[in-house]
C-alpha cells in the first residue's frame, strides 16, 4: 500500500511582507492666498476664489514591517480641476463709480475674472501606524512627504467692465508636498486588503507663466523695433496702464527698451483718437 499523501498545512500571510496598492478617489482642493503683480500697483479686492473637485489615481508599492508598523512609496494623477476667482480694482480717484471717475478724467474701476485649469502629480513616501484590528477591521493613521508637480493651464483674465482679455501662459511648479491620513482598511482575505481613507496633502503653490493682453504685447514691441519711435504712448485708462506695465516687463524680457508715454484720451471719440495719431508731427 502507498504511503498516504502528505497535505501542507495552510498558508497564514504567506503573501510576504511587500505589497502592491491601487487607488482611486476625489480630489477636493481648496485655495490659499492669490496674488498678481498687478496687485502692486492698484487696490484689487479678490471676491470670489474657488477649485472644483476632479479625480485621483494612483499606486504604490509597500513593504508590512510588522503588525503595526508599515510603509510605501505612491504615485498618482490628479485630473483637471476648474480654478475661478473674481475681484475688483477702483478706478484712478480712488472710488468704484464709474461716473465719479468719469467726472474728474481719471481710468474707470473694473474687475477681472480668472479662470485656469489646474493639474498634478503626486509621489509621496508614507509610513502608517496600525491601530489594531477589530473583527477583520483596521483603523490606521499616518504621514507622507514628497513631491508634487503643479501645473496652471489655459489661465484667462477677462475685464468686461473694460473690454480686456489677457491670457497666461500654461506653467508647472514642482514642490515640496506633505500628507497626514486616516482610515479603516478591511482584510477580504490573507491576500487582499480594501481601505477607505482621508488624507490631507499640501501640494504647494502654482503659477501661471507669461500673462499677455490677446498677443498685443509682442505685436506693439515687433513694430516699435521695426520703425523704431521716439515714445510709445498707450492710452492712460484702465486697460492701457494695464498694457503698459506688461510693455515694460516684455522688454526686460526680450531685451529691448523704447521709452513709455501714456497720454489722456480726453474728450475726443476713439475714432477722431485714432486719426489724430496718424497725423504727421
Amino acid at each position: 500500500m502507498p504511503p498516504p499523501l502528505l497535505v501542507a498545512a495552510p498558508c497564514v500571510r504567506c503573501t510576504g511582507p511587500i505589497y502592491l496598492k491601487g487607488f482611486i478617489g476625489a480630489a477636493n482642493p481648496t485655495v490659499g492666498g492669490i496674488h498678481s503683480e498687478l496687485f502692486e500697483t492698484n487696490d484689487s479686492e479678490v471676491f470670489h476664489k474657488d477649485i472644483k473637485s476632479s479625480t485621483l489615481f494612483g499606486v504604490g508599492i509597500g513593504y508590512e514591517f510588522n503588525t503595526w508598523l508599515r510603509f510605501d512609496v505612491t504615485g498618482e494623477y490628479r485630473g483637471k480641476s476648474l480654478f475661478i476667482t473674481q475681484d475688483r480694482f477702483p478706478g484712478g480717484n480712488g472710488s468704484f463709480s464709474r461716473a465719479s471717475n468719469a467726472a474728474d478724467g481719471t481710468f474707470p474701476p473694473g474687475t477681472n475674472e480668472y479662470t485656469a485649469d489646474i493639474e498634478s502629480w503626486v509621489g509621496l513616501a508614507n509610513a502608517y501606524i496600525d491601530l489594531g484590528t477589530y473583527f477583520c477591521v483596521t483603523p490606521y493613521i499616518g504621514g507622507g512627504v514628497g513631491f508634487a508637480s503643479v501645473s496652471v493651464l489655459g489661465l484667462k483674465d477677462v475685464d468686461v467692465p473694460n473690454s480686456s482679455v489677457f491670457y497666461g501662459a500654461d506653467n508647472t511648479e514642482t514642490n515640496f508636498a506633505w500628507a497626514v491620513h486616516g482610515g479603516l482598511a478591511y482584510e477580504v482575505n490573507p491576500s487582499v486588503t480594501v481601505d477607505l481613507s482621508y488624507r490631507y496633502t499640501d501640494l504647494g503653490d502654482a503659477r501661471s507663466g507669461r500673462v499677455t493682453a490677446f498677443d498685443l504685447i509682442n505685436k506693439i514691441l515687433d513694430m516699435a523695433e521695426e520703425w523704431n519711435p521716439n515714445v510709445v504712448s498707450p492710452e492712460d485708462v484702465s486697460f492701457q496702464k494695464t498694457l503698459k506695465w506688461y510693455l515694460k516687463k516684455t522688454m526686460i524680457e526680450r531685451g529691448t527698451h523704447f521709452p513709455i508715454r501714456p497720454v489722456k484720451p480726453g474728450t475726443k471719440s476713439k475714432g477722431a483718437r485714432i486719426v489724430d495719431s496718424l497725423q504727421p508731427f
